[in-house]
């Protein structure tokens, strides 16, 4: 696997739909949260995600 860009902008999704090159994104779509939330909130959700990158997917929406 390689690199991944987390974020919450939707910029990047946005960007990897015109230009399919670079790294996949991990779009969090979660509002306002503290770190320890949004650990607690992400953590369950992480076989997901592996599963979805070892497939291939250049973006994973995590809602």
């Amino acid at each position: 696997m390689g690199a991944a860009i987390i974020t919450k902008d939707e910029d990047f999704a946005i960007r990897i739909s015109v230009v399919p090159t670079g790294p996949a994104i991990l779009w969090l779509r979660i509002g306002n949260t503290g770190t320890q939330a949004l650990l607690k909130w992400f953590a369950p959700l992480l076989p997901r995600i592996e599963s979805a990158l070892a497939a291939g997917e250049k973006i994973v929406e995590v809602a």
